[in-house]
Formats: structure tokens, sequence, C-alpha cells
């Protein structure tokens, strides 16, 4: 239950790895170990349904909120349960109470109602009723203000230690207090550590933190 980050710079591989690793490319060669098993011998419908996916186009539907955090599932009390867990964890309860019909409010079409972070945040609540294991965000925050950043951030870390997150990131603010950081370079894996380690080992990522005034 690990903040995993990918860094580099665009076109290095990120994406691509994250794809690898939740099955949605094949291997051709070699293997990778979830929890020390083989991928080759995952149930791969079954992992895929623990995995929560969240990138930087948020689609939020012409439906109440309950509808587009839950996917129209039925409003009982186990339902209902799920939902509020999901909403706390997305941060969106001071949002909800200011909304005149809470959980039935109509969130417009494309979300034209909310700003850039309730829509995330909706969709990071999405993926958390889901009961994942793995929450992926590929350049979630990149077209977010850096204000708006920061506070998604925030939700983020308050995740730590319930969910392994994997993080692609373009911008290094969104991932300087990642557990691990996984520098790519031209589709490779260049180095690992944490952002201090990194600073000292690495002249590419060092390199990437400077040109990005971090």
């Amino acid at each position: 239950q690990e903040t995993i980050a990918f860094v580099g710079e665009r076109g290095s591989g990120k994406t691509t790895l994250v794809n690898i690793i939740t099955g949605l490319l094949p291997v051709d060669k070699g293997e990778y170990l979830i929890n020390e098993e083989s991928s080759k011998s995952l149930d791969l419908n079954d992992f895929q349904k623990r995995i929560g996916y969240i990138t930087q186009d948020s689609v939020i539907f012409n439906d109440t909120l309950f509808n587009n955090v839950t996917f129209w599932a039925d409003q009982n009390e186990k339902n209902i349960k799920k939902f509020w867990e999901a909403i706390r964890k997305a941060s969106l309860l001071d949002f909800l109470d200011s909304l005149p019909k809470r959980e039935n409010e109509i969130l417009e079409n494309n979300g034209i109602n909310l700003s850039g972070g309730q829509k995330q945040r909706v969709s990071i609540a999405r993926e958390l009723y889901k009961n994942v294991e793995i929450l992926i965000l590929d350049e979630a925050t990149s077209a977010l203000d850096s204000e708006t950043e920061k506070d998604i951030q925030k939700n983020i870390e308050e995740l730590k230690g319930e969910y392994t997150i994997l993080i692609v990131a373009h911008r290094l603010s969104t991932i300087k207090n990642a557990d691990r950081i996984v520098v790519m370079k031209n589709g490779r894996i260049s180095h690992i550590g944490n952002f201090d380690n990194l600073i000292e080992e690495s002249l590419y990522f060092k390199k990437l933190v400077q040109l990005q005034e971090i």
C-alpha cells in the first residue's frame, strides 16, 4: 500500500508501463509479479476489477451525484453507506453539503456546473465506490491550476496507506511525497528512489526538477 510515481518527459514510456501493469498490454518477454505472484497466473478479469483508473478527462453524466458516483446503483442501505464512504474519502463532503438536493443534485453534461477539482473528486469517489485496491492517476491533475492541483494532492495524501496508488505525472510537484518514484527515460526505467535520493543519484531527474523550478 505505497504511493508509487512514474515520471519522465512526454513519450518516455510512463503510460505504456502502467498499461502493462494493469494488463491492458501483454508482455512479450519476461514477467512481472503482483504480491510475489506472476502476472501470467493472475485471473486478469478479477485483477482489473480491483483497479481504479483516473485520467485528466473526468467523465460526468447529466444525472445525479449519486448516480455519477455509483453508476446507477439501487439506493439501498448498503449502497448508500458505500456512497457516503466514497464521498468522505474523496473529500467531497463539503461540496455535497452545499448542494440544495445533496446527493440527488443533477450534475450537468460534462460537469459544466462543476470546477475542475470537483470533477476530479467525483472521478476519485466513483473509483473508490467500487472497493478497489489499486488507484491509478494518469496525468490526473495536469489540466488543473496549481491551487486546485494542491487540493487534489492533499486528497491523495489522505488516501495513503489505504490503497496502492500509482501516479503517472509530468508535473513533479504532484509526486514529491511519493514513497517511490520510478524515473522513465527513452522507454526504460532509469532510476527508482524517493524525491531526495533521486536529486542526488539521477542527473536526468535533477534536470527535470530544475526545469520545473520545484
